[in-house]
C-alpha cells in the first residue's frame, strides 16, 4: 500500500477563494489548471480530483456540484497552472492539450449545431440519444460537450432547460452567470414559449383541445393523476397543462398515426411525453416508456418528438423566437 507520505508528495491543494463561490467544480478546475475536459471528467472518477474533508478524507465530486468559500480540493501534483510554461516529460502541456481540445470542439460544433449566438445565450440543435445532465449510465453529455466547447467562467455556456435524451430540436443556453440567472428565472416564470411537433401512435378523439391533469413523478416515470389515487399521492401530483392541435392523420403500415402540434403550459418532467399516452391513449412514436402493451412498439432508439419553435425574451422590449424545420 502506497504511504500517506508519498500521496501527499504527488497531490496539492486549491483552497476555493470567496469570488469563486458557487462555481461548479469542472469550472473552477479549469480556470485553475491546464487540462483538457474529458481527463478532468476522468480524474474526478478516480477521485484524483477530490474534495478534502474534515479528517483529510478523500471525497468524490462530480463536475456539476458547486464549490464554497475554504472548500479544499487536492488535484494531481503535475497538472500545469493555467498561464504556465511549464512542461511534464519534456513535452510543451498546452500545444498537446490545445490540440485535443480543438479536435473536441470541431465534435461538439458538429453533434450540436448553433442556430443563433449573442451575448447572452446561444440555442443549439440536440440530436437525438444525447442526455443534457451526465448521470449514472450516462458516458457523454450536453453539459460535457458545453465544456468542452467554452469552460471559461467569463463566457463558459451553462444550461438553463433540459430536453428529454431522445427528444430533439432546440437547447437554448446562457454565455454568463448573469445571463443563466435570468434566462433560468424566465423559464420557470413560463416566460419562455416552446412549440412541439410529435408523431403520435394512434388520433385523439378530438382534434385539438387542452389537456389540464396533474402529474407525479415517482422516480421511474411520470404517471398522471387518477381520481382513485389517495391523498398521500394527491399530494405529490403538479398542475399540468398541455395544448395540442392535430395537423394530420394517416397510417404507418397497419397503425393509426397523426401529426400533432404541442405548446405547454407547464415544465413538468416527460409532461408531453406522458399527457399523450395516459391522457390521449396516443404514446409518442417510439417511446418505448410509455407505450402500452396495447400499442404497437417501434424498432430502433427514435422518438418522434421535436421542439421546432422556442421564444425567449432577451431584453425586456425584444425577443428572440427561432423556429427550427420539423
Amino acid at each position: 500500500m502506497r504511504s500517506t507520505a508519498l500521496l501527499l508528495r504527488e497531490l496539492r491543494l486549491l483552497t476555493v477563494p470567496s469570488h469563486a463561490a458557487g462555481l461548479r467544480v469542472d469550472r473552477f478546475v479549469l480556470a485553475q489548471v491546464s487540462i483538457p475536459p474529458p481527463l478532468l471528467f476522468k480524474l474526478l472518477r478516480k477521485r484524483a480530483i477530490a474534495q478534502v474533508g474534515a479528517e483529510g478524507k478523500s471525497m468524490r465530486m462530480q463536475g456539476s456540484d458547486r464549490v464554497h468559500e475554504g472548500m479544499r480540493i487536492h488535484i494531481p501534483n503535475d497538472l500545469v497552472t493555467s498561464g504556465s510554461d511549464q512542461e511534464i516529460g519534456g513535452k510543451p502541456v498546452h500545444s498537446e492539450s490545445t490540440a485535443l481540445v480543438k479536435r473536441r470542439q470541431d465534435f461538439v460544433k458538429h453533434r450540436l449545431p448553433m442556430l443563433f449566438e449573442n451575448d447572452a445565450l446561444a440555442v443549439l440543435q440536440k440530436p437525438t440519444g444525447l442526455s443534457c445532465q451526465g448521470g449514472t449510465g450516462v458516458k457523454y453529455s450536453v453539459d460535457q460537450m458545453l465544456a468542452d466547447l467554452d469552460a471559461s467562467e467569463a463566457t463558459g455556456f451553462r444550461l438553463v432547460h433540459r430536453l428529454d435524451r431522445d427528444t430533439t430540436g432546440a437547447l437554448v443556453v446562457a454565455r454568463s452567470r448573469l445571463a443563466a440567472a435570468a434566462l433560468t428565472a424566465a423559464f420557470r416564470d413560463r416566460a419562455v414559449s416552446k412549440r412541439y411537433i410529435a408523431l403520435l401512435q394512434g388520433i385523439p378523439e378530438d382534434s385539438h383541445g387542452t389537456i389540464s391533469r396533474p402529474l407525479i413523478n415517482t422516480g421511474m416515470m411520470t404517471c398522471v393523476l387518477s381520481p382513485t389515487d389517495d391523498e398521500r399521492r394527491a399530494e405529490l401530483a403538479k398542475p399540468a397543462v398541455t395544448k395540442y392541435r392535430v395537423l394530420r392523420t394517416g397510417k404507418l403500415g397497419q397503425q393509426d398515426v397523426s401529426i400533432v402540434e404541442l405548446d405547454i403550459l407547464t415544465g413538468r418532467k416527460h409532461q408531453i411525453r406522458a399527457h399523450c399516452a395516459q391522457v390521449l391513449n396516443c404514446p409518442v412514436f417510439g417511446d418505448h416508456k410509455y407505450t402500452s402493451t396495447e400499442c404497437i412498439k417501434t424498432t430502433g432508439d427514435a422518438m418522434y418528438l421535436h421542439l421546432f419553435q422556442i421564444t425567449v425574451p432577451v431584453s425586456n422590449d425584444n425577443i428572440c423566437q427561432l423556429s427550427l424545420d420539423s
